[in-house]
């Protein structure tokens, strides 16, 4: 839903895949090739700080390989560098607040031990949020495609 919001702010694709790219981790772990703990390093404030830095610039090179045929197909894709960097940074710490929320062994203010979001919500209400937050960005992200986002907001 963010992404939808903020589009000119917060590019969509870097959010998506900033948020996604934190569990790469733990489903090495969840599938074997890595020990626990499922939430390492990557799903601190810091290692989220760092994944977005390297999904801002796979997203910004994956902008720039396809500018030609963005351009060939006349397609309208806006995008800046500080909109790629704001939606890999908050695709990431949204991401790790979360996981800290939910997760015993999440520790975003690594290297200190200290969890002070754990537990803050329950996990009926943090994945009641997502899937609410989902369907809502669903539907302005429709609203935007059908033109109807512009009768919305005159």
């Amino acid at each position: 839903m963010v992404g939808s919001l903020a589009n000119r702010r917060l590019d969509l694709p870097a959010l998506c895949l900033g948020s996604v790219v934190i569990d790469v981790r733990a489903a090495l772990v969840i599938f074997g090739p890595l020990e626990p703990p499922i939430h390492g390093p990557l799903t601190t404030l810091l290692g989220g700080a760092l994944v977005a830095v390297a999904v801002a610039i796979a997203v910004l090179a994956g902008y720039e390989l396809a500018s030609p045929s963005i351009e060939r197909y006349g397609l309208d894709l806006r995008w800046s560098r500080s909109s790629i960097a704001a939606g890999a940074l908050v695709g990431t710490w949204s991401h790790v607040v979360l996981d800290a929320i939910l997760y015993i062994d999440a520790r975003p203010l690594a290297p200190l031990s200290a969890n002070p979001l754990l537990g803050l919500l329950s996990p009926a209400i943090v994945y009641a949020g997502c899937v609410l937050a989902g369907a809502a960005g669903a539907g302005l992200l429709w609203l935007r495609a059908t033109g109807a986002w512009k009768s919305v907001r005159t």
